[in-house]
């Protein structure tokens, strides 16, 4: 059996790209550094599901976090994490080490470090207070509402994994703690 029995669960887009909103992608398919660096340090990957996608499609606009944080996404989160926390638990169940959830820093879902605020929401323009919009975006130290309820999920089945944030501008730098 060739198989290392070491598994990391990583965020929707840094396979995928294209789940992204429209003009946030930064290479044109996936993160070639960390699915080629997982895969050479012997690491198999769960892909996370893009729940924005899920929800609002790939025409969607951004979002920022009190956006998302609200009792139908988080349901939606919890609905699209159950298939995977019951594969994660079999595995864990079985001897398989979980060394790493892997997310995307700054994202109102999948950030782990830090994601966005602001008072988004209404029309978009000039005539509806678009400038005052864009000033109130700003960074808040903490999960973004997927790594929270995953962390939740895990927890409850007592899967202790730790949180890696990938940062984009060097992508590499998430692999060495792992």
């Amino acid at each position: 059996m060739k198989r290392n029995k070491k598994i990391v669960l990583l965020a929707h887009c840094i396979l995928n790209v294209n789940a992204k909103v429209y003009g946030l992608a930064t290479v044109p398919a996936g993160c070639k550094q960390i699915v080629t660096g997982l895969l050479n340090r012997g690491f198999s990957i769960i892909q996370l599901p893009c729940v924005e996608q899920s929800c609002f499609g790939i025409n969607r606009w951004g979002k920022v976090k009190n956006q998302l944080s609200f009792p139908g996404f988080r349901s939606k989160c919890r609905s699209l994490l159950k298939p995977i926390v019951e594969q994660v638990l079999d595995f864990y169940e079985n001897g398989y080490e979980i060394a790493a959830v892997i997310g995307l820093d700054g994202s109102p879902t999948c950030g782990v470090n830090y994601t966005c605020t602001g008072n988004w929401g209404g029309e978009i323009g000039e005539d509806f207070g678009l400038s005052a919009k864009i000033a109130s975006l700003d960074i808040l130290r903490e999960a973004g509402v997927m790594m929270d309820i995953l962390q939740e999920m895990l927890e409850e089945v007592g899967v202790s994994v730790k949180f890696i944030a990938v940062d984009e501008s060097n992508p590499e730098t998430c692999l060495i703690n792992l």
